[in-house]
């Protein structure tokens, strides 16, 4: 595939959704719940993943891709997404069916608010206004990469034959996973100051009640995933912290870090600074 993610979505892991996977190579079922634009999907190896995102319009598309209304919808969704341009008009169609359409109508328009506006806003309180348009010959245009995301959905769509999805905050969704060793979570929740752009943002509270939710598993694979933030390390403290960087919206580097409990295998090539 030549996206890396399903939609263009803000904070998105795509540049580093391939090593973080490597850590849950060894697990046969996987659990997401923040799945976003969902970039870690095709690196896993797992048979079985628990998708979930409280974002109902991202969950919509990835029913409706995955044939939840019927084999003719999935086909209609695909075309509409090919023969989509980089035009106002379509925005504000997308913008209109978003507030009142039908569910299928629905999965189209989130994709193209989601690919047609701003690259990385996916996800936001801020739906795409204007598409994003390219002045100066430096790169690809907004029309290929549109094409290019539409282009990929039938590949995306035999990706998610694994994934079963689930619209529920993680307090109710962690509870229900096995504490068993070929099972695994990766978590890419909102970071703490950049994660504040979500539609569903964290407070720090969110943050400790999602630490505390994870502690409970010993034998399953926890990866977690953050901007770098002192209160984050000592959240965590005593888990495993491998430091990381991948590029902003403003394609800037910026510190990360990455979070394992004691189940999760350090691929040999990881360098742990815990």
């Amino acid at each position: 595939m030549k996206t890396s993610s399903a939609l263009s979505w803000f904070g998105s892991d795509s540049e580093v959704a391939a090593d973080l996977a490597r850590f849950l190579d060894n697990c046969r079922h996987v659990t997401i719940p923040f799945v976003g634009g969902a970039s870690i999907i095709p690196h896993l190896k797992a048979r079985a993943i628990v998708a979930n995102d409280l974002h109902s319009h991202a969950i919509n598309f990835y029913r409706c891709l995955g044939g939840r209304y019927g084999h003719e919808a999935r086909i209609d969704l695909i075309c509409q997404c090919q023969h989509t341009l980089s035009h106002p008009e379509e925005i504000a169609r997308a913008r209109e069916l978003l507030a009142s359409g039908q569910l299928t109508d629905q999965a189209w328009a989130f994709w193209a608010t989601c690919w047609i506006g701003r690259k990385g806003k996916g996800g936001t309180t801020e739906p795409a206004k204007l598409p994003s348009v390219r002045w100066n010959a430096n790169g690809g245009t907004n029309a290929s990469r549109i094409q290019a995301a539409a282009n990929d959905l039938d590949a995306w769509a035999t990706t998610f034959e694994r994934c079963e999805w689930q619209e529920e905050c993680f307090r109710m969704l962690l509870p229900k996973v096995k504490d068993q060793r070929d099972c695994g979570i990766y978590v890419d929740a909102p970071w703490r100051g950049a994660g504040d752009e979500y539609l569903h943002s964290f407070t720090d509270q969110d943050h400790r009640d999602l630490r505390n939710a994870l502690g409970r598993f010993e034998q399953t694979t926890v990866v977690v995933r953050y901007g770098d933030d002192d209160f984050l390390r000592e959240l965590y403290v005593g888990w495993e912290i491998i430091e990381a960087s991948s590029r902003t919206q403003s394609n800037a580097r910026t510190g990360e870090i990455w979070i394992l409990n004691d189940a999760a295998a350090v691929p040999m090539n990881a360098e742990p600074n815990g």
